[in-house]
């Protein structure tokens, strides 16, 4: 692969996955500003090694997803050294403009809920629900990346799945659209 091949594919790689990423990232480390930060790192390691970490498909999704996690144990070993000041809640502790208040603390009461939610579950269920839901991966891809069988990556998704309905509620009208 020429240089401006290569530089080509990257640049279509970020384009294409870096809202999958970031919601990969940030619900890791629950943090806008440091979720960018981890991401463009990531990004930038990535690129170090673009031409070898691409699988047969073209796309390292399973080389920036253990970037991210090493970036974030980087981060949280430096945090535990040298502490920072705590971030805001999920905004950032950004003002929202003309926003309804309500609204906001329904916002951030839902969040709150659904990482306690999350935080119940077994690590591998944790990790193959941020892998389908905001990563975006199929189950087949997902339970690839996690070394699963697909039966497996199937039965661990229905029992997280349980938890999590068992744990905030389920709207079953959203259930039977969905086809569930």
């Amino acid at each position: 692969m020429s240089p401006e091949d290569a530089e080509r594919a990257f640049i279509e790689f970020v384009r294409s996955q870096s809202t999958r990423l970031y919601s990969y990232t940030y619900y890791h480390c629950g943090n806008r500003q440091l979720a960018q930060d981890i991401l463009q790192s990531a990004f930038a390691r990535v690129w170090k090694a673009w031409p070898n970490t691409a699988d047969q498909n073209g796309v390292p999704l399973g080389y920036v997803h253990t970037t991210i996690r090493n970036l974030l144990v980087d981060h949280h070993r430096k945090a535990q050294r040298q502490p920072e000041a705590a971030w805001d809640d999920e905004r950032d502790g950004q003002i929202p403009d003309a926003c309804n208040v309500a609204e906001e603390a329904t916002f951030r009461a839902m969040g709150r809920d659904l990482r306690a939610a999350l935080a119940t579950l077994e690590r591998i269920q944790q990790d193959l629900i941020m892998l389908l839901y905001f990563g975006q991966l199929s189950k087949a891809a997902a339970a690839k990346q996690l070394a699963l069988t697909e039966s497996t990556a199937r039965r661990y998704h229905d029992a997280a799945l349980s938890r999590l309905r068992e744990m905030i509620g389920s709207d079953d009208e959203e259930d039977q659209t969905h086809g569930r």
